[in-house]
């Protein structure tokens, strides 16, 4: 080979050489100039990792700062399916400490085989995870997570509602105030090395959790687990469907408790089926029946169409109108209003009706709010159902004044009878009294009487409550309420039911209620019942199957709440009254 040749070579090697680092030169420019922040960003990506620090859900109290709700840490077992060299060995060496056949957790591990994490155990306690780390095994861990714990079980379930997996809300107050109750999760970034394998903390990038708020309510967990008992008792002496029950201060609107029978227990919801867990106070408008009649007595009285003293013939228990035939249990001549009321005569109170006429009647109705929703905080509430006075027709006016063809809401009903026992004042029902931040400081203040308006004269609520509706406790058929040591008044009811698929009334269906307050003259509780389709056979009148729980309750709670008795040994005991 020449030496020319050889020249020739070496400069063009030499040219590449250059070229090639000109290039390079060139890249690293570009990448410096270009690139170097990404490139940063992908290094400290690979470098740091970030986990979340899980905020602590708050708690919900019962007026008396009772705990009904509250978050604690449980672990989960897992195991590493990637870091098991035999199986059945560990399966054997695990079943003891978590409670589990060994075939049982062989089978979790492989049937994910290609996952690193195989949950054996949820939400397991202190000493069970305490048995699990002894182990010391490679493969098997602990993951620490949240969880609800509802520690009175059923009671006030419909009302709490419950938490999901994911730690957010999913009915009742943990839904409607999920975001004061959930908080706002923190994080930590961790310095990794090359294998990902963490080093230390990076104490820089931390931000801690801001942990939940907690809600007080306005139920009682005491004078709950009265109102529980006795609905229970009853659902299952008659054996009724289901039960429903409330109580309310009417003049603050404070609900005091709320139940629905059966129930469920929110620390398992899956093991109760769906139709369990709804808070039918709320979500289950019926037709009330002659729980009702109070309220278009009250517009009748107010407007004049009737007074305390004239008689109406309730034609010994039998009127027709048009082809259709109404009917009293108890079959009575001349009575006044008072008798009327007294003995929840139908026919009576159809004629009263035919005095205010359809206008006036659709107008007292929506006086007192009827069709419309309370706005109780509680999610899931319904408006019930009060048809345009454009579609009642005379068959209506009969109907209605009896407690049919209009549908209400347990919450609305009782809300209504609080109004008349309040001198003709509603107020807002409500389950939520107070808000606190994670400290326990006050945020928000929802203690206070929210006053809807006046829905009668003062004078009316008061002959309704004070004559009417106690004459139906002591001479009526609300006789099961009447309690030794307090007067109580109130209303029973015995609707008929419809088929669950068609618009008929189905035979031998039907539902018992009674909405009672104690004491007269100025009642500090108002109680409602409703008992659906209990066993006729049985009994199924609200007289019978709602009155006595009502008494009941009022009977226990009236005394708790240190309310003095208003009489003794059968006797009046002198109580002053506003009107006084």
């Amino acid at each position: 080979m020449s030496d020319r040749y050889q020249r020739r070579c070496g400069v063009v090697l030499l040219s590449g050489a250059m070229l090639l680092l000109l290039g390079l030169g060139g890249r690293l420019v570009h990448i410096h100039a270009e690139l170097s922040d990404r490139l940063l960003d992908i290094a400290e990506t690979q470098q740091q990792s970030e986990s979340v620090i899980a905020a602590r859900r708050g708690l919900i109290l019962d007026a008396r700062g009772r705990v009904i709700a509250a978050t604690e840490h449980m672990p989960d077992v897992f195991v590493d399916p990637g870091r098991v060299a035999d199986v059945d060995a560990l399966a054997r060496e695990l079943s003891p400490r978590v409670n589990l056949p060994a075939a049982k957790i062989a089978e979790k591990i492989r049937r994910r085989p290609g996952s690193r994490y195989a949950v054996i155990e949820s939400r397991v306690d202190a000493i069970t995870a305490g048995a699990v780390r002894e182990m010391k095994h490679p493969a098997v861990g602990l993951s620490e997570g949240p969880v609800r714990n509802y520690p009175l079980g059923e009671s006030m379930a419909h009302v709490l509602g419950w938490v999901g997996r994911d730690g957010g809300g999913l009915e009742g107050i943990e839904l409607g105030f999920d975001s004061h109750l959930r908080g706002k999760d923190g994080k930590r970034g961790t310095i990794r090395d090359a294998r990902r394998r963490a080093m230390r903390r990076d104490e820089e990038s931390l931000v801690p959790p801001l942990d939940g708020g907690h809600v007080v309510l306005t139920l009682d967990a005491e004078i709950q687990r009265i109102t529980e008992t006795a609905l229970a008792q009853s659902v299952e002496r008659v054996e009724a469907e289901n039960g429903l029950a409330i109580v309310m201060s009417p003049r603050t609107g404070a609900i005091l408790a709320m139940a629905c029978y059966p129930g469920f227990d929110p620390n398992d919801v899956n093991a109760s089926p769906p139709d369990r867990r709804r808070n039918r106070t709320i979500t289950d408008p019926v037709e009330p029946g002659s729980t009702f009649k109070p309220v278009i007595v009250c517009g009748a009285l107010e407007g004049g169409y009737i007074n305390t003293t004239q008689l109406i013939d309730c034609h010994m228990g039998t009127r027709a109108i048009g082809s259709r035939i109404i009917t009293d249990v108890s079959p009575r001549g001349m009575l006044d209003i008072k008798g009327i009321v007294t003995h929840s005569s139908n026919i009576g109170m159809s004629m009263v009706a035919e005095r205010m006429g359809n206008p006036a009647l659709h107008a007292t109705i929506k006086r007192f709010y009827f069709g419309q929703k309370t706005g109780i905080e509680a999610p899931g509430e319904a408006p019930g159902l009060l048809y345009p006075l454009r579609k009642w027709n005379k068959m209506s006016t009969a109907s209605v004044a009896m407690g049919y063809e209009i549908l209400v809401t347990p919450l609305q009903l009782i809300t209504a009878f609080a109004a008349i026992m309040n001198d003709g004042v509603m107020v807002k029902p409500r389950v939520v009294g107070k808000l606190l931040n994670s400290r326990g400081d006050v945020v928000r203040d929802l203690d206070s009487a929210q006053i809807v308006g006046p829905v009668v004269a003062p004078d009316v609520a008061r002959y309704v409550a004070n004559e009417l509706l106690v004459s139906v406790v002591e001479n009526g058929s609300g006789r099961g309420a009447k309690l030794d040591h307090y007067r109580v008044m109130g209303k029973t009811g015995t609707a008929k039911l419809r088929y669950r698929d068609k618009p008929l009334y189905e035979p031998g269906a039907y539902q018992g209620a009674f909405v009672g307050a104690a004491p007269l003259g100025r009642p500090e509780l108002v109680a409602l019942v409703m008992l659906r389709r209990p066993n006729p056979k049985i009994a199924y009148y609200g007289s019978a199957v709602a009155a006595p729980v009502v008494g009941e309750i009022l009977g226990q709670a009236l005394p708790y709440l240190g309310v003095p008795p208003n009489r003794e040994d059968g006797m009046e005991v002198a109580v002053m009254t506003d009107s006084e």
